[in-house]
């Protein structure tokens, strides 16, 4: 018996873009993998006294801390001073009143302590002071107040929070002054893709209008209503004999 040799098979060009895609996929997960995101953190407090008129006593305010230290992940990290790369302030609900600065190109003037997280990437540490005096108007963005001079801002506990330096305008935190550098009061880090720039916050979504359904008649009335026009017709009918 001859054995007949079978045909080779050809690789369809759908298996070979197949196999093309997938392995674009890999490499792209692999080099996913290799980036690293800065990460951010953030506290919220109530506006106390202030001598700003657009920034309102009694609403929130939030700083963002945002570092880099080229870590894959939040979890079981060490942040250092040395890795902070931007602040940025946003007073009232509205986040109307934007300062930021880029730590990077203008360091904080006095920091101390670390940011740590545990290997479920919660907050354990938390810097004891982050703090920059006489920033220049060369040095932040700003939007929604007319700040023209130099500004010093300190999140520490003893403090007040916000200065206008040439007019000695400032604002503190209601609660305690300063604000507190504890990791309670404080966000987890979250991976941050923003810029460091006093951008205002979009505005929120405008919710489209409640329409209410018109219930429809089941079929009895139906039955009901036509019965009542037939009868209607009818005494019209009788009326004109």
């Amino acid at each position: 018996m001859i054995a007949v040799a079978s045909p080779a098979r050809k690789k369809s060009p759908i298996s070979r873009w197949r196999r093309a895609l997938v392995a674009a996929a890999l490499t792209c997960a692999a080099s996913g993998a290799a980036l690293a995101a800065p990460y951010a953190i953030t506290y919220t407090g109530t506006i106390g006294v202030s001598g700003f008129p657009e920034i309102i006593n009694g609403q929130r305010y939030t700083v963002t801390f945002v570092f880099d230290n080229q870590g894959n992940s939040a979890n079981s990290q060490t942040w250092t001073t040395a890795n902070l790369t931007c602040a940025i302030w946003r007073m009232n609900n509205a986040g109307n009143v934007v300062f930021a600065q880029n730590l990077v190109t203008a360091p904080a003037s006095d920091t101390s302590g670390v940011v740590t997280t545990d290997a479920s990437g919660a907050l354990t540490l938390l810097f004891s002071e982050v703090a920059s005096e006489f920033v220049s108007p060369s040095q932040y963005t700003v939007s929604g107040i007319p700040l023209t001079s130099y500004v010093n801002w300190f999140a520490n506990d003893a403090n007040s929070v916000f200065y206008d330096e040439d007019t000695g305008t400032n604002f503190v935190d209601a609660n305690s002054g300063g604000i507190r550098m504890l990791p309670a009061f404080w966000s987890a880090p979250t991976p941050f893709t923003g810029n460091c720039l006093a951008a205002p916050l979009p505005p929120a979504p405008v919710a489209p209008p409640v329409v209410t359904a018109v219930p429809a008649l089941g079929e009895w009335s139906l039955m009901l209503l036509a019965l009542g026009a037939a009868g209607l017709g009818a005494r019209r009918l009788r009326k004109r004999d």
